[in-house]
Formats: C-alpha cells, structure tokens, sequence
C-alpha cells in the first residue's frame, strides 16, 4: 500500500528511508557515535555537579519578587528557619542514664561539619527563683535528670518547643549552615547528621528520629531519583516483553523500546549536559519520552509490518514508511512540543522550565524515532517481521464489529460519551488544590509518622513569621506597641494550626510573670520594661536573638506550624496581615506573614492555577497546530473535541480518590493532553489519507480503523500496563501519576475508537475530501 502523498517531501522522506536499510551499518555508526556523545555530557555533569535536581521551594514555587527579597533579607538578618532538621528522641527515661544520651546527642551533632547552632534540650536555659536570687539555669547540668524534665517540660521557654508536655518526646533541633540552598548540598549534610545521631547509644525502650523541612526535601529528592532509576527500567521491561506478545515477534517488539531508550538518552544528555537542573515536574521528562515515543514507535513499527504484509521488499517498504508516518508522528510531537512550550507564558519558573524541558525533549524524540528505529528494524530480517499465520485477525476482527457498531448507532455512542463526560465532570467538580510538606508520604510511613508526632506532642516542622520593622531604638520597649505585639501573638496562637509562637512579648511577659509573683500583664511603662529586661540580662536570661535585633529597631514573631496546607495557610495570612497592619501602621514596611512555607504555600497555590490556566492555551495552540498542518479547521476542531474526555476522567480519578489537586498530581493532567492528543492525531492523519483513496466516509473510517485501531489499542493497553506499576511506589506522587494516566489512556481508547467516529460519521457532510497531505 502507498501512500497517497504528493507533497515535495514525500519521495525524499522514500529515498532516506530505503537509504536505512541500504546503509544500516553507517547508520548504526552514527546512531552510536551520538548516544555515546550524549551519554558522555551526562555523565560529565553528574560528576561535575551532582545530579542535577532541586527540589527545593526556591527552585519548585518561589520566584524572583518582592516577597522573596523581602524573606531574604529578613534571613541575612535573623538566619534561616528552612535549615533545621529536628531529631526527635522518643519514650527517653527521666534518669541519669536518659540526661547523659541526650548530652551526647547533642555534643555529637554540634561537631558534624555544617551545622550552625543547636537548640535542645541540653542547651535551654531557664530563668528560676532561688531564695529570692533570680538566676538562668541549664536543667540537665543543674537538676536531677526527672526534675530536669519536668522543669522542661512545664517552662514556656522549651514546652512544646523542645519537650512535650509529659517529656515522652524531646527534640533536638539541628540548623544547618544557611549557605545550604541547593538539594544536592544539602543531601550529604542532612545524611552526616543522621548519621552522627544514630551513633550515640540510646537507654532500651528510646528511639530517635529524624524529620524537618530539610530532611523531607532530601528523602523526597533521593525516593524520585530511586524511583526513576527502578520504575523506568521496570516499565521498559514490561512494556517490551507486552510488545513482543501483542506484535508475536521478539526483535521486532523490541526495536521500539529500544529506540525510544536511545532516545531517552539523547534527550537527557542534550538537556543535563547544557546545565539544565531538573525539578519535580520536569523530573518526569524520561517518563513522557518513553510514553510519548514509545508509541509513536509502535505505529511506525506497524506501518512497516504493513507494507511487508503487502508484498513490498524491505527497502521500499521502509520508504513508505517514513513517507506515510512522517507526517502524523511530526504532528504528535509538535502538537506536544507546541502545547508544552506554551507553558513559557506562565508566571512561575517551574512551569517554564518544565515547558521548556518537555519541548527539547520532545523535539529530540521525534528525531530520535525516525532515525534510531528505522535502523533498528533494518536489521531485523524481513520474514520476521511479517504477520506470523493468521495472527492478529481476531484483533482485527474485534475492531471491525466496533466500527460497524458505531456505523450503526453513531447518535447513541456520541449521547453516551457524553453522558460520561458529565458524570466524570460532576464527580471531579469537588476537587479543589491544595499543598502539604508531607503529600508525597503514605499515612504510617516513618517520616509521615514522625511529623505526625511532633505535631501532636510538641510544636510542629513549618515555620512562618512576622516581621516588624521601625526606625526607633529599642521601638519594643514601649508599652504600647509591645502590647500589640502581645495582641498580634495571642491572635496568632489562637489560629487551630499554629502550634507554638516566641516573641519579645511572650519573652517579656514570662520575665514579668516570675519578678511580679505571678502577674500575668505586661509592664506598663518603658521604664519598668528596661529595668526587668536588665534584671533578666544580668541573670543570664537575655531575649533570644531570634526574635530582637540588637538596636531593637526590629522584632520577629516567630510560628511552627502543623502540616496544615495551603488550604488552609493562604486564608490565614490574609486574616493576620489584615490585622497585623491595623496594629501596627508605624512600622517601615506593611507586616506580612512570610516564611518559606507560606511562600511555598502561595507559590504551589498560584503555580496550579497556572498550570491549569495553561492546558487551555495547550489546547488552543494544537487546535491552531492541527489546523494549520491538516489544512482543514473543521476536521481539527473534531479531533480535539475526544481529548477533552480524559481530561474529565482524571479529574473525577481525583475527586473518586479522595485527593486534592496538588502540584505533584496536576502534572498528569499535561501528561493526560499529551497521551490523549497522540492517538487521536494517528487517528485523523490515517482518516486523511484514507479519505483520499476511499469512495465514502464510512469506508475511510473502516479503513482506518483496520489500519490504525491495532496500533492505537496495542499502545493503549501497553501504557496502561507500564503505568499500573507506578503504583507500587512508596511515593504518593507516583502511585497517583500511574493511576491517573492509566485512567487517562482508557478514557482517550474510548475517545478516539468510539467519540472520534461517532462524530465524524455524524459530521460527514462538513467533512471534505483532501486534495492533498504533507509529509
């Protein structure tokens, strides 16, 4: 069978692809040379730099602006809270044997290089009365190990801080250097503290854990890196030993997987080796290669098979090949490239990046196919590639009763998909965004535990805080604004998800709490609040750094919060920046509650309402795209009404699961225009040619069936399978990223074998016949 194309490129895409089987030896020459090239710059990079990727909110949600300089230049001032890794030491007994292990712990992981202070409970000081004799003591050198604890345990410096209320769970909280940005510096760091920490011997029945910002984004980065490097390996494996099923030939179901792992590689190499770092969108690039070309290579490998089947010899049945697969596989990578590039609108880096990263890689792939697979198959030996007997007749016969089903009834096939449509719309229509630290863990797994414990028993892993900055010397001094900063701390701990606050105020009120016998009030004049600050200076007991800068221009309002989520933290920072600046108009600049979780919080919140935003303009640019290469606006529009179907049904996934759109999900749903728009593209592009040749519409819609149903069912099934394995992953985000594309490959199955002939059958008189198709 020819194809029917006329265009100028047709008979040179014949000429290269006979020039394949000719010249396969040079060919694989070449095809090596730029693998090991590829591979090379890799690998340079990774020894270089590390593996390169950040996963980091700086990296992942925060862009350059305001709020960020602003965040940064309150770090040069007070340090960075984003740094802290927090060992809990759990059921630790009130003896001496019990206060000596945490002595060590806390010797041990002050000597690990990079560690820039540790508060523990070893290092608290508390302010006491002795006899009337005010003075700051160390409870664990001072006191016996069980009224140590209880001292602990009951001082508003360190309850919930450092002690739970009853002393069953301590922490040690271990800042890191904050010159430690990237996650590939600060893997090792965190590692050499865990592992200090597991080397001090701990009483029987007491057992530490590590957890804390850092610790999650390291364990988070090296699960993705394990994840990577275990599932791609086992979907190849999967997806080559069903291709060799399904085709009944072994080197021919395997050419493709083949091709598309060279590819793989080309893509990376060229993306790693010019300095590109990878995040955790983007991370899924070797993914959606092997996806995307993967399936284009089956339809190529089908289309070879094919011309075989029809009597051609190898070097003209691979000219026709190239000639006729061209076209479609051209389209699906640039509808795809098209539709990812038109993420570099979007206001948040990451989505640019992962737009950017996706367009090289696709644009590589397409390359990658035309050339690596057609020399694969060249050496495969023709009689191994034909149909094996009368194999795939049953297949073919299935497809036939399903088009002469949808000849049939096309009305009720079309009112049925879209009675689909809307139910899958109305369940997912509950779904709302949402971000955690931990929504990348499975409920009970030890770091999911851990947080979980320090919320319940002490005070919390994320950070936030206020700033208030003025131009008066000790501005905190005075009565009245550090009454509205007591206002503003007692607002904020009230909040439910808020677990522990430090301020001057609190600082100053438990001060006056012990010299006035037990007042609960503030001092009432600049005065008696000097002379009580001097009292506890000269006692040992000064105002933490932390929270007051020297001059005492400016204060800080320091919160640990639970892992409550986006959710629920954007509408808190309205509601107390809104009080915050009617409080405090004096200040330099307007109070804002800041922190890298509340910027996380507000930068996943705005980068998956950006990236939803932008699948519209995906769709709008391969509307455009198709239109412009198929040269026929009507049949373009037609072929983008089924990809709209999967979209629907992995947003009722969601909303079946129980799981909020979070910014580690959305990501399936550019997967989902991707996967859906592929097939379909197949689809109209055979339609197309059939069009030309057959006498009537319903004949060019069995045609195609018959010749790209097999192909389009064959990838369907096999990314369905290799998907399904994503799901044994530790990782949340990948379990959902294979639940959610398998949903999605069946819900594009029925768009393009069912919707997509339903509507062209129903459609036929705006349908015309081409007078011509590029190659």
């Amino acid at each position: 069978m020819q194809p029917s194309s006329t265009s100028p490129l047709g008979p040179w895409l014949h000429r290269l692809g006979k020039w394949f089987v000719h010249q396969r030896l040079t060919a694989s020459a070449l095809v090596g040379a730029v693998t090991i090239l590829c591979t090379l710059a890799m690998v340079n990079r990774v020894q270089t730099d590390g593996v390169p990727v950040d996963f980091t909110p700086q990296a992942l949600f925060i862009d350059e602006g305001a709020e960020i300089d602003r965040l940064r230049a309150y770090e040069e001032t007070f340090g960075r809270e984003d740094n802290t890794v927090v060992f809990l030491v759990q059921d630790l007994p009130a003896t001496e044997a019990g206060a000596s292990a945490l002595t060590a712990l806390h010797e041990t992981l002050e000597a690990v290089d990079g560690v820039e202070a540790i508060d523990s409970p070893v290092s608290a000081t508390i302010l006491v009365d002795e006899g009337g004799s005010l003075q700051a003591i160390s409870p664990i050198a001072d006191r016996p190990a069980k009224d140590a604890f209880t001292l602990l345990s009951s001082a508003r410096a360190t309850r919930r801080l450092l002690v739970s209320d009853n002393a069953d769970t301590m922490a040690i909280r271990v800042r890191l250097s904050s010159a430690i940005d990237r996650v590939a510096d600060l893997i090792p760091r965190v590692e050499a503290v865990e592992a200090a920490a597991l080397t001090v011997s701990l009483p029987p029945g007491a057992s530490i854990q590590a957890t804390g910002v850092p610790y999650v984004r390291s364990e988070i980065t090296q699960k993705m890196v394990t994840d990577q490097a275990t599932f791609v390996p086992l979907v190849a494996l999967l997806f080559a030993s069903t291709i060799v099923v399904l085709f009944r030939r072994l080197w021919l179901g395997l050419a493709p997987l083949i091709a598309v792992a060279i590819a793989d590689v080309w893509a990376l190499g060229i993306l790693i080796g010019g300095g590109a770092t990878l995040n955790v969108l983007s991370i899924l690039v070797p993914t959606l290669v092997l996806v995307i070309g993967v399936a284009d290579g089956i339809h190529i490998t089908a289309r070879y098979r094919e011309e075989l089947d029809a009597g051609h010899p190898p070097a003209e049945a691979m000219g026709h090949t190239l000639q006729a697969m061209a076209l479609p596989c051209f389209l699906t990578t640039f509808t795809t490239g098209a539709g990812f590039a038109s993420l570099w609108i979007a206001d948040t880096s990451v989505i640019r990046t992962f737009g950017t990263h996706c367009s090289v890689a696709m644009v590589v792939t397409f390359f990658g196919m035309l050339t690596i697979l057609p020399t694969l198959l060249a050496w495969i030996p023709a009689r191994k590639v034909l149909h094996p007997g009368a194999s795939g007749a049953g297949g073919l016969a299935a497809l036939g009763q399903l088009d002469r089903f949808v000849a049939r009834r096309p009305v009720a096939v079309l009112m049925a998909c879209l009675a689909m449509a809307v139910f899958a719309g109305t369940v997912g229509s509950g779904v709302q965004s949402n971000s955690r630290l931990l929504e990348m863990y499975q409920e009970g797994s030890p770091t999911w535990n851990a947080i979980k414990r320090s919320e319940a028993r002490l005070s919390g892993v994320i950070p936030m805080f206020f700033v208030l900055e003025t131009e008066v010397d000790d501005a905190f001094q005075d009565p009245d604004r550090l009454q509205r900063l007591d206002t503003l701390e007692q607002m904020l701990a009230s909040e439910p998800h808020v677990l522990w606050t430090a301020s001057m105020a609190s600082h100053m009120r438990a001060l006056h709490d012990i010299l006035s016998d037990g007042s609960t009030a503030l001092p009432d004049s600049r005065e008696a609040i000097a002379q009580e600050l001097l009292i506890g200076e000269l006692a040992g007991a000064t105002v933490p750094s932390g929270l007051l800068t020297e001059d005492g221009q400016t204060a800080r309002l320091m919160a640990l919060t639970a892992d409550a989520g986006g959710r629920e933290f954007l509408p808190l920072q309205v509601r107390l920046n809104t009080r915050a600046r009617e409080l405090f108009p004096d200040t330099s600049t307007p109070p804002l509650l800041t922190g890298d979780g509340m910027l996380a919080a507000a930068g996943i919140d705005r980068l998956i309402t950006d990236l939803m935003s932008s699948l519209g303009l995906m769709f709008i640019v391969i509307l455009a795209t198709l239109s412009l290469l198929l040269r026929d606006v009507k049949l373009a529009l037609v072929a983008c009404i089924p990809n709209a179907i999967p979209l629907l049904f992995t947003l009722a996934t969601l909303g079946l699961m129980g799981t909020d759109l979070q910014a580690t999900n959305v990501v399936s749903f550019t997967v989902a225009v991707g996967l859906a728009v592929d097939d379909t593209i197949h689809f109209i592009v055979r339609f197309q040619d059939e069009r030309s040749r057959q006498p009537t519409i319903p004949a060019a819609i069995t045609a195609t069936i018959r010749g790209a149903g097999h192909p389009i069912v064959l990838t369907s099934l096999l990314l369905v399978a290799g998907f399904g394995v994503l799901t044994l992953s530790e990782l949340t985000s990948t379990r959902h990223f294979g639940i959610l594309s398998s949903v999605t490959m069946v819900a594009a199955l029925v768009g393009d074998l069912l919707l997509l002939p339903a509507l062209l059958h129903l459609g036929r008189r705006f349908v015309r016949r081409p007078r011509s198709t590029t190659s």
